[in-house]
């Protein structure tokens, strides 16, 4: 009984030390690691399932992956993979990276939130604009490209710093052609703060 109340305070004073305590980058060796490669085999299915989208939209004949970028054939194939996608299939855990449109999220210290295209981008060149909106965390935002045989490469890097400073940073990643984009942001800090962002990708 004695171990069991020793056990239980030794417990609340740990989850009171780490609630008004200060995480230090507990995460920054994982999340320094150059791409996230837990979702592999989720990325290996979105670029089939484009494939076979595609492969219904073109002539017979036609040069396949190159073709499906033309606007008229990509615009009609992300509807349905966005719909697909929402079954995680594609894999669980992350958010659909919509290029184009503005989304949101916040994150504690030591959370992580991935973003991911829901098909290879039809463009060579994307700009990613992160803004930070409030909190008191700061954040490591890793932007990857992954290929088809599941090369992952880190493309572009954004910092945030762990203050109350707000504002956008953006970065331009080049030869992203016919590539699933992931974007990573993991963020460090107080326990009790957060990092607040917009996420816009064009």
């Amino acid at each position: 009984m004695k171990n069991l109340i020793a056990k239980s305070i030794m417990g609340l004073a740990l989850a009171i030390a780490l609630g008004f305590g200060f995480i230090p980058s507990m995460d920054q060796s994982a999340s320094c690691a150059e791409c996230e490669s837990d979702n592999l085999p989720g990325i290996k299915k979105a670029f089939q399932a484009f494939d076979e989208s595609c492969k219904k939209q073109l002539a017979d004949g036609a040069a396949q992956r190159k073709a499906c970028f033309a606007s008229n054939v990509y615009n009609k194939v992300i509807p349905v993979m966005k719909a697909l996608s929402k079954d995680n299939r594609f894999g669980a855990g992350d958010r659909i990276l919509l290029v184009g449109e503005t989304q949101n999220g916040n994150l504690i210290a030591g959370a992580n939130r991935g973003f991911q295209t829901v098909a290879p981008v039809d463009k060579d060149s994307l700009t990613i604009a992160l803004n930070k909106t409030d909190g008191g965390n700061g954040a490591l935002v890793k932007i990857c490209t992954v290929d088809e045989n599941g090369t992952a490469k880190r493309v572009g890097t954004l910092n945030f710093e762990e203050n109350n400073q707000t504002g956008k940073k953006t970065a331009t990643v080049n030869g992203v052609q016919g590539k699933i984009v992931r974007i990573d942001i993991h963020s460090s800090g107080g326990a009790l703060k957060k990092f607040q962002y917009t996420l816009k990708t064009n």
